[in-house]
């Protein structure tokens, strides 16, 4: 009902927090805010994102369960892109970017360690919250009173 009216809304959310800077001092990369959506239904409309979005906020923990997400690959490319590898050889590079994956798991990256709180959506998420809820209770007004 009130979906089409707040649309604008959720998609300058999307584009507010998409100008943020997260704890490096980057802005959320493109890869990142393409996972961002504004879905529209007849119930309600809702801005859709990664489950896993609260890190950048508060960084990446330790390690709970023990399912391998492949995150040495990730930290291989990461390190190989960035030239911080000291040895020379595969075996040692890769032994170097286990290392750096089995620090991160068991005490969580720098962002967490840090327990530095970043406000990438939280303040405003809470603005547009207020900014919708206004807009609804003006358009229930209205209906009111043209019911009465």
């Amino acid at each position: 009902m009130f979906g089409d009216l707040i649309k604008a809304d959720l998609e300058e959310l999307v584009e507010n927090i998409s100008k943020r800077n997260m704890y490096s001092g980057n802005r959320i990369p493109d890869s990142v805010m393409k996972l961002f959506g504004v879905e529209v239904r007849q119930d309600g409309a809702g801005v859709v994102v990664p489950y896993w979005i609260s890190v950048l906020q508060k960084g990446r923990g330790p390690r709970r369960g023990t399912k391998d997400y492949g995150l040495v690959k990730k930290i291989y490319r990461w390190m190989e892109n960035r030239s911080m590898f000291k040895s020379t050889t595969a075996r040692g590079r890769m032994n170097e970017a286990k290392s750096m994956t089995w620090y991160i798991n068991k005490y969580g990256n720098k962002h967490f360690r840090s327990q530095l709180f970043v406000d990438i959506y939280e303040s405003e998420r809470k603005k547009t919250i207020a900014k919708i809820d206004a807009k609804i209770n003006k358009e229930l007004s209205k209906i009111t009173m043209d019911i009465l």
